[in-house]
C-alpha cells in the first residue's frame, strides 16, 4: 500500500507502555482479556487492553489482527489501517486480509482503494464490500447487482442481507427492506447490522416501539455503539420520553469524535425547554455540526427562543433559499422574523401555507398571527383559513390515520391523530381512543392514559373505550379495582369481542 497512516497506534502503544511500567499490568493477561471482550462485543474495553498487550508485543500478528478487527467494529478505519499495514508486511496473514483492507478503506472514504484491495474476490463477504464501495460512489444499480451476486453465493449471508435492506430503504422500498431485514435477523439475530437495519426499517414503517426495541437490543449487545445510541435517542426524543433520553445519554460510555452526542444533548435540553443550554451546547460544537441541517435548525430555534431572532434569521434564510420546499425551514424562519418584529417578512415567508390544501393548522395560525401584526389586507382571510382548515386536510389526516392503524404503523397514526385533534374540537371519542391505543403501543403509557381518560369522559359506556382504559390501568399498575370493573362491564356489553375477553382474563390473573 502506498498510504502511510498516522502514528496514532505507536503513540497509543507508548502511552500504554508507560502504564504497564507504572502499574505492573500483565500483557498476556491483557491480551486474553481483550479477546474475551472482543467476543462479547465490548470493543471499547478491548481497545484499552489491546493497547497494554501491544505495548509489549508491537509486532505480534495475532494482536495486530485482533486490533484491526476491533477497530473496524468501532468504525475506526485509520486505526484499523495502521495495524493492517504492519500485518501485511509479516509472513503470517489472515486469509481475509484483502477484505479487512477494503473495509478499512471504506471507513476512510477511499472507494477505489477498497475496490483495489478486494481484487477479484467472489466470496459473499467480498461482493458485499464491493456493493458498499459502489454505493459510496452513488452507484445504486451496481451496488444492488453486487448484493444480488453475494446472495447467489450465500443466500443466508446476514451482513449482505442487512446491507441490501438498507439500500432498499434508501430507494424508498420499505416492503422489500422489511423482507430483507427479517431474513438478516433470521440468519443471525445478534448481528449488529441486522439489529440496526431492523430499527431503521421499523422507524420507516412507523412502528416506533419495535424500532426502539431493536436499537435497545443493539445497544445492550454492543456496548458503546453510537448508531444504536442515536437510534434509541432519536425515537425517545420523538416520543417525548425525556427522562429515559436523559438516562440513556448520561449512561453512554461509547467514544465519538463527531458532534452526534452533542446534538442529542442539545435536543434533550430543548425538549426540557432549556433553550440557553441548547444554544450553549450547539455553540461549543459548532465546527462538528456545521454540515448537519437538523443541528442548524435547532440552533436557530434556540436563538429565537432566547431573544436573538436576527441571528436565527441569518442561519435559516440561506437554508430556505437552498430548500424552498422545506416546511420546517419556512416555519422556523417565519417564527424568527415575527419575533424580530418583521411581521411583513414573516407573512411573505409563510404565505405559501395559505395556498396549501394540506397545511397544518399550526402553520395557518402562525401565518394569521403574522398577517394581523403586519396589518396585511389578507389578515381576515388568513384568520378564517386558520379557523376553518380545508376539508382536504382533515380528510387526508383521517385517511392516513385509518391506514396507519390497520398497518400497526403507530408512529404515523400518532402524527395523523395529532393533526385531527388540532383540526377539530378534540372531542371525538374514536380519535381519542385510537390515539390512546397508538401511544400505548410505542410505550408512552402516561400519555395513553391521558387520552383514554379524555375518551371515556366523552363516551363512558362505549365498550371499546372502557376496554382501552381498563387495560391501560392494568398495564401501568394503576387502580386495579377500577381496571377490573371497566373490563368486566366492557365484556358484558360486547360478549363476542375476543380482545376484551382476553384483556379481562389476563387482568383477573393479576
Amino acid at each position: 500500500m502506498n498510504r502511510k497512516f498516522p502514528s496514532a497506534l505507536a503513540l497509543s502503544a507508548l502511552a500504554m507502555a508507560l502504564m504497564v511500567g507504572g502499574c505492573g499490568a500483565d500483557p498476556k493477561a491483557a491480551a486474553a482479556k481483550a479477546r474475551d471482550e472482543y467476543a462479547a462485543h465490548n470493543y471499547l474495553a478491548a481497545q484499552t487492553d489491546l493497547g497494554i498487550a501491544m505495548a509489549a508485543n508491537p509486532n505480534d500478528a495475532g494482536l495486530l489482527e485482533l486490533h484491526a478487527r476491533n477497530a473496524l467494529a468501532m468504525g475506526d478505519g485509520i486505526a484499523a489501517g495502521a495495524s493492517l499495514e504492519k500485518l501485511a508486511a509479516l509472513a503470517s496473514k489472515p486469509a481475509d486480509l484483502g477484505r479487512l483492507l477494503a473495509e478499512a478503506a471504506l471507513l476512510r472514504g477511499q472507494t477505489q482503494e477498497a475496490l483495489t484491495a478486494l481484487g477479484d474476490d467472489k466470496s459473499a463477504a467480498g461482493l458485499r464490500l464491493k456493493g458498499l464501495a459502489l454505493l459510496t460512489g452513488d452507484n445504486r444499480a451496481g451496488a444492488e447487482q453486487a448484493f444480488q451476486s453475494a446472495l447467489a453465493v450465500d443466500p443466508k449471508h446476514a451482513p449482505t442481507l442487512a446491507s441490501f435492506a438498507r439500500l432498499k430503504l434508501l430507494n424508498g422500498d420499505t416492503a422489500a427492506a422489511r423482507g430483507l431485514a427479517d431474513q438478516a435477523l433470521a440468519a443471525d439475530g445478534h448481528l449488529l447490522d441486522a439489529l440496526l437495519v431492523d430499527g431503521q426499517v421499523a422507524t420507516a414503517e412507523g412502528q416506533l416501539g419495535k424500532a426502539l426495541a431493536a436499537y435497545a437490543k443493539a445497544g445492550k449487545e454492543y456496548p458503546g455503539n453510537l448508531p444504536a445510541l442515536t437510534g434509541q435517542a432519536g425515537i425517545l426524543g420523538d416520543l417525548g420520553r425525556t427522562d429515559e433520553l436523559a438516562a440513556l445519554l448520561s449512561g453512554f460510555q461509547g467514544k465519538t469524535t463527531d458532534g452526534t452526542l452533542a446534538y442529542l444533548k442539545a435536543r434533550l435540553a430543548s425538549a426540557k425547554g432549556d433553550w440557553t443550554s441548547t444554544r450553549d451546547i450547539l455553540q461549543a460544537n459548532e465546527d462538528k455540526l456545521k454540515d448537519r441541517d437538523d443541528a442548524q435548525v435547532l440552533y436557530a430555534q434556540a436563538l429565537t427562543q432566547i431573544g436573538q431572532p436576527e441571528q436565527a434569521r441569518a442561519r435559516l434564510a440561506p437554508m430556505l433559499a437552498r430548500h424552498p420546499e422545506s416546511v420546517v425551514l419556512r416555519r422556523e424562519l417565519g417564527k424568527a422574523q415575527l419575533a424580530g418584529d418583521d411581521a411583513a417578512g414573516a407573512v411573505q415567508t409563510l404565505t405559501p401555507f395559505a395556498r396549501s390544501k394540506t397545511a397544518s393548522v399550526e402553520d395557518l395560525r402562525l401565518l394569521a398571527k403574522a398577517a394581523e401584526a403586519a396589518g396585511d389586507p389578507n389578515a381576515a382571510f388568513f384568520a378564517a383559513r386558520a379557523r376553518y382548515p380545508s376539508p382536504q386536510s382533515l380528510g387526508q389526516a383521517l385517511s392516513a390515520a385509518d391506514a396507519a392503524m390497520k398497518a400497526s404503523n403507530w408512529g404515523n397514526a400518532i402524527t395523523a391523530y395529532e393533526q385531527i385533534l388540532a383540526l377539530t374540537d378534540g372531542r371525538s371519542p374514536l380519535v381519542l381512543n385510537n390515539m390512546a391505543w397508538a401511544q400505548a403501543q410505542v410505550g408512552n403509557k402516561d400519555k395513553a392514559l391521558q387520552f383514554a381518560q379524555r375518551a371515556i369522559q366523552v363516551a363512558p359506556e362505549d365498550p371499546s373505550i372502557m376496554d382501552t382504559m381498563g387495560w391501560l390501568l392494568h398495564q401501568t399498575g394503576g387502580n386495579r379495582d377500577r381496571a377490573l370493573d371497566l373490563l368486566r362491564r366492557a365484556a358484558q356489553k360486547a360478549p363476542q369481542n375476543q380482545t376484551i375477553a382476553r384483556h379481562l382474563a389476563e387482568a383477573q390473573r393479576g
